[in-house]
């Protein structure tokens, strides 16, 4: 495998070089400055090549600054940490931190996705997160001085900016929104975990996979009658801790509420379909929550 170094010019020079994003492609008659990796990558990664000249074109560069990992850092402090940053492209399987590992980076998902999990000795494992593109791992561990508490598993090919935790501590010492970008995105992991917990010890399977459903289309478009699936069936099974033979009797039962399932993508018959899901966490992000249309004969069991 290949890492990249990040080499990017200030935002209003920079120049679209190529069309797929992050790639092999080098800038022609650009001086830019050779800048090494601080605390270059070690153990599994100390045989990279770095490639010179290498840039965000401008769609890319906009993208990242909208990551809530970034939210509100000057073009400065963003560029500091990119050029002190590698991309490090992973295919689907491949274990990316194992847990007991030395924590080294931060990592953003620039394309792909990742679950997290926790293993024990003898190969159960407990999933606790699916993370897609934009989110972060590893922040928490970045500041206990320790090692990893879970394990990386990209879910299907992957594309990682990897940023090493010394200069992210440097970079929260001098104080601005990192530190409380990362305060924000590790309180919402914790609150996502505890949601996953409460889901597999107190819900029934039918209720977890429409708390599931639910999730997903309210973090993608509320009114949406159709949502799409950021994971195959075998490992949203997986997820929601239940055998794939269970999923499956739980999608029948959910074509009788007026939910379909194809593929990764699941089609609503009616709005409503999948309210009766519904809790107080969910509901406050509902733009339905306490207006009349709240009050359909699937309204919100809690509320």
């Amino acid at each position: 495998m290949e890492h990249q170094l990040i080499k990017i010019e200030t935002a209003s020079e920079l120049i679209p070089l190529f069309d797929m994003g992050l790639s092999g492609c080098f800038s022609e008659g650009k001086a830019i400055p050779s800048i090494s990796v601080s605390n270059p990558p070690v153990k599994k990664f100390e045989k990279t090549k770095s490639k010179n000249n290498v840039v965000f074109d401008k769609v890319r560069y906009s993208l990242l600054q909208q990551a809530s990992i970034f939210e509100g850092l000057s073009e400065e402090v963003l560029q500091h940490l990119l050029f002190n940053s590698v991309v490090h492209s992973v295919p689907q399987g491949e274990e990316i931190i194992r847990q007991g590992d030395e924590v080294e980076f931060l990592y953003f998902i620039i394309e792909g996705s990742v679950k997290i999990c926790r293993s024990s000795p003898n190969g159960r494992e407990a999933p606790i997160s699916m993370l897609k593109a934009g989110d972060t791992f590893m922040e928490s561990a970045i500041f206990m001085e320790g090692f990893s508490p879970v394990r990386g598993l990209a879910l299907k090919s992957s594309k990682l900016l990897l940023i090493p935790v010394n200069i992210i501590r440097q970079q929260v010492l001098r104080g601005g929104p990192l530190g409380s970008n990362i305060l924000r995105i590790v309180t919402q992991h914790y609150k996502n975990a505890m949601q996953q917990i409460d889901c597999i010890m107190t819900k029934t399977p039918i209720d977890r996979l429409g708390y599931y459903f639910l999730m997903q289309r309210m973090e993608q478009a509320p009114d949406a009658l159709t949502v799409e699936l950021p994971s195959p069936k075998s490992m949203i099974a997986n997820y929601l801790g239940m055998k794939p033979e269970t999923l499956s009797r739980s999608l029948k039962k959910m074509k009788t509420m007026g939910i379909d399932m194809s593929c990764k993508r699941i089609t609503l018959r009616e709005s409503y379909a999948l309210c009766r899901f519904c809790d107080q966490d969910i509901a406050f992000s509902c733009p339905r929550h306490g207006t009349p249309e709240c009050s359909s004969p699937y309204t919100c069991e809690n509320e």
